[in-house]
């Protein structure tokens, strides 16, 4: 892995199954990349080409970045499969990414450094994320040479998350191609003030998030899980290295705990709390326009934080458009959206949403 341009595609070999799309040539990748400590890995994903004959400036890309799906290498959703343990969810983005693939858009999929690969899934660490989608943009330009050199990263949750990051970083990584705009659907956001909040609390039905937000924060700085986590807490923690976010809920696992059971009183919370307030998409001041989108009944990403979000990258002189979806909850903002969304990509590539004639 300490040879080769990050970037550069490492293996690709044909997929089928139901993590492909219909009416494309679809891979599974292996590529390299580099994480924000500078260790060359490889990193995994799938790339979809849409048959028959580009546009003139090849064809438009898009990076589509999933959601929280775990820290397990089971949960990569270039390994989903019909009875996968994320498969519910992942079909749901299957569902809003397709549309993409019809209309002729190449579509990429990083799952992320760490996930489905060696090492730790760097979960909400948002440069590791960035790098992940513009090195898998690159790697499929040596996929097909008929691709355009702009592109445009789209996420959901963590995605989301993702999505600003990448708007932020990505043309000073992969200078020769162009990002034009970021789409983030209920963004991660505003965490560094929820999640200290919320260890207070007593509350039940949020636990399964702490032990993938610790293992991301672990790939920052060392926090061994017996300083962090009470007896209740380090009982089920391996849970989170082999189970997916469904999993984590049930009863017997992270599902058992309340919120205010997991960290033990006296556990220095610093290097935590610095690598959330670190990776907040708000301090960011990306240069090209972003979209946010959040459903007014989502109970996993607040309302609130996202508006907060607004706010703070406007102050940042970023150019946000917004939309709220008042009866979406958090996985109903990605069907919601999607009218909006593509007008809004559409535009910027010069193209024409479905019923809307060039002009408009």
């Amino acid at each position: 892995m300490e040879h080769g341009q990050h970037g550069t595609l490492i293996r690709a070999q044909r997929l089928t199954g139901v993590a492909a799309f219909e009416g494309a040539d679809n891979w599974r990748v292996l590529y390299r990349s580099v994480t924000p400590q500078g260790k060359a890995v490889a990193v995994s994903g799938t790339v979809a080409i849409p048959h028959g004959r580009p546009p003139a400036g090849g064809r438009p890309v898009l990076s589509w970045l999933h959601g929280t799906t775990g820290v397990a290498d089971a949960c990569a959703p270039s390994r989903d499969s019909a009875n996968g343990p994320v498969h519910d969810y992942l079909q749901s983005l299957q569902d809003t990414v397709a549309p993409w693939v019809s209309r002729g858009y190449a579509v990429t999929r990083t799952d992320y450094q760490g996930l489905g690969t060696d090492g730790t899934h760097s979960y909400l660490v948002g440069e590791a994320e960035a790098r992940a989608a513009a090195d898998l943009t690159r790697a499929a330009h040596q996929l097909s040479r008929h691709l355009s050199d702009e592109w445009v990263a789209y996420g959901h949750s963590q995605g989301g998350h993702a999505a600003v990051f990448a708007a932020d970083l990505a043309n000073r990584w992969t200078p020769e191609l162009r990002l034009i705009g970021a789409a983030a659907l209920a963004p991660g956001s505003q965490l560094s003030t929820a999640v200290p909040a919320l260890r207070r609390q007593p509350l039940a039905g949020v636990s399964d998030f702490f032990p993938l937000i610790v293992r991301g924060a672990q790939t920052v700085s060392p926090m061994p899980d017996e300083r962090l986590f009470t007896p209740k807490a380090l009982a089920v923690a391996g849970d989170a290295d082999r189970m997916c976010s469904a999993q984590l809920r049930a009863p017997d696992s992270w599902g058992s705990l309340r919120s205010d059971e997991i960290f033990r009183e006296d556990a220095d919370l610093t290097a935590l709390d610095r690598a959330l307030a670190d990776n907040e998409p708000g301090r960011l001041s990306p240069r090209v326009p972003v979209l946010l989108a959040q459903g007014g009944k989502d109970t996993v990403i607040q309302p609130a934080w996202t508006a907060a979000l607004d706010a703070q990258l406007r102050a940042n002189g970023v150019h946000v458009t917004s939309f709220t979806y008042p009866e979406a909850d958090h996985r109903g903002v990605l069907s919601a959206s999607l009218p909006d969304v593509t007008r809004w990509i559409d535009r910027l590539f010069g193209r024409s949403a479905p019923g809307e004639d060039r002009q408009g």
